[in-house]
């Protein structure tokens, strides 16, 4: 994943865009921050994993993993290897039984449920307390935590709710139940916009006149 091309206020032109419509709207503004952050932050991720497997320390952590898995081998074809590993090289077999017994815990440690695209969960270890793992959480820390919409009273405001309905989708604002229900008030509301009319008629206009003047000399 290539990093985004930004303008010189650090947005891209979809998040350009969304700011546009948050100062219309007059939302908080720490979303759009947050989007950006959590675009860059992805975005660094990526960079780093596409760099990893050139870096030195890639090679020793992919040795040290097929070392492992080779020791493992070993042992469960001949157990009694161990006792004379541990006789004969006591501080390489205790380097072993550390990774092996902290991959036992780290097995046994509570998983993280939150929800993958393809619909499994993550089963990473979730942070102590909480739902999810460390990455998942930075993730629902950035989203927004309200929802709001413009009065629906004519065709732009509508059109601003569609965007924002779809903006709800993509940043997890909205579930797809909720925003079905609301596509159809929506569409319900673009039908009937062109038929309303809250302006008064003449004659009401001048009966509220009348009205307001009798109220006038009665005070008087």
């Amino acid at each position: 994943m290539p990093k985004s091309k930004e303008n010189c206020e650090g947005f891209t032109e979809e998040e350009e865009r969304l700011w546009r419509t948050t100062v219309k709207t007059g939302e908080d503004m720490r979303r759009i921050f947050n989007m950006r952050d959590e675009r860059r932050r992805q975005e660094e991720q990526e960079e780093l994993k596409q760099q990893w497997p050139s870096t030195e320390a890639a090679r020793l952590f992919t040795q040290l993993g097929e070392t492992f898995k080779a020791c493992q081998k070993l042992l469960e074809r001949d157990p009694e290897i161990e006792e004379t590993a541990k006789l004969a090289d006591g501080e390489r077999h205790d380097v072993f039984t550390m990774l092996r017994d902290n991959l036992e815990k780290a097995n046994r440690a509570p998983r993280c449920d939150y929800p993958r695209s393809g619909g499994r969960p993550c089963r990473a270890p979730k942070v102590r307390g909480e739902k999810y793992c460390c990455m998942h959480l930075a993730m629902e820390a950035t989203r927004p935590t309200k929802f709001s919409l413009p009065a629906l009273d004519d065709a732009n405001s509508i059109q601003v709710a569609l965007n924002k309905t779809a903006q709800g989708l993509v940043d997890g604002t909205l579930d797809e139940k909720v925003a079905t229900k609301l596509a159809y008030v929506l569409q319900v509301a673009m039908t009937n916009v062109n038929k309303l009319d809250f302006e008064p008629e003449e004659g009401e206009e001048e009966m509220e006149e009348e009205v307001d003047q009798e109220s006038e000399e009665e005070m008087v």
